[in-house]
Formats: structure tokens, C-alpha cells, sequence
């Protein structure tokens, strides 16, 4: 029986966390990529290594990345810089607090890596529409039930 995708775990769970959904729309969540338009704060949860004792335990890096429009699209008052890391710390805290998750055939214990970091300000779609972002790691370890 093959691990469960990570960033599927990492995205159910935070889905199913009212203190993350206060701050991020669910659509605006993903394990893909960057939609073309980011207009609203967006998270992409990504894994970046897995290694582990063994097959039936592994241990990936599953990497948390907010990114959020300059504050003239977001609008509001907070500062898009201060929002990223805000969303990315709050990922953060939940995962690596989460204990036993049940998730497909396996069940996950998140533990701390490292992060909230801040990013350098994306301005690959232009000047004019910079990407403010922070980034945490959290490892999984997970178990997976081979029976």
C-alpha cells in the first residue's frame, strides 16, 4: 500500500481548522501550484524530502508557503508582508501541535522544522503586482497501516 500524499494531509487538516479558514479561503488553499491571479491570500503546501527508518514509517518535509497581494488588491489595513507570515505561523502551530491524525491508511504526527521565514518580495508577474510570502517547514511522521 503506497504513503498517503502529504500535502493532502497537511491541506485536510488545515481545512477542517476554523483559526486557519479566518484567514484563508478554502479555494485558496492547494498541493498544485500558483493560480495566475492571486488577488486573495493563497497557501501551497508542497513536499520537499521524505526519508525514515524504514517503509512503513516515513518522515517528509512538507513545506507551507503563503503568498498575499500587495495591500491595494487585499485591501483591508493589515500589511501583506505581516498577513504571510501571520497565515504561515498559524499553518504552523497547527501542524506541528496535531497528534495521531488519522489520514487514507496511515495516521500523522506533525513535528516542527523550521519557519515562519520570509520570503523576498515576488515580483515575477511585474512591478506592479508584487507577492508578499513566509514559508515554515513542518516533518510528518507517518505511520502507515499495512494491513
Amino acid at each position: 500500500m503506497a504513503v498517503p500524499f502529504p500535502p493532502a494531509a497537511a491541506r485536510d487538516y488545515l481545512l477542517s481548522q476554523p483559526e486557519f479558514l479566518d484567514l484563508v479561503l478554502p479555494r485558496n488553499v492547494s498541493s498544485r501550484d500558483y493560480p495566475d491571479e492571486i488577488t486573495e491570500p493563497f497557501v501551497l503546501i508542497t513536499a520537499s524530502t521524505n526519508a525514515g527508518p524504514d517503509p512503513v514509517v516515513n518522515k517528509p518535509l512538507v513545506r507551507i508557503t503563503t503568498k498575499v497581494p500587495k495591500l491595494e488588491v487585499l485591501g483591508g489595513t493589515v500589511d501583506p508582508e505581516e498577513l504571510a507570515w501571520d497565515i504561515t505561523s498559524i499553518a504552523r502551530d497547527l501542524l506541528s501541535r496535531a497528534r495521531n491524525v488519522p489520514f487514507r491508511n496511515c495516521a500523522w504526527t506533525g513535528h516542527w522544522v523550521n519557519g515562519p521565514s520570509v520570503l523576498p518580495v515576488d515580483k515575477t508577474r511585474g512591478v506592479d503586482f508584487p507577492l508578499y510570502g513566509a514559508t515554515c517547514q513542518i516533518e510528518f511522521a507517518m505511520k502507515v497501516n499495512r494491513t
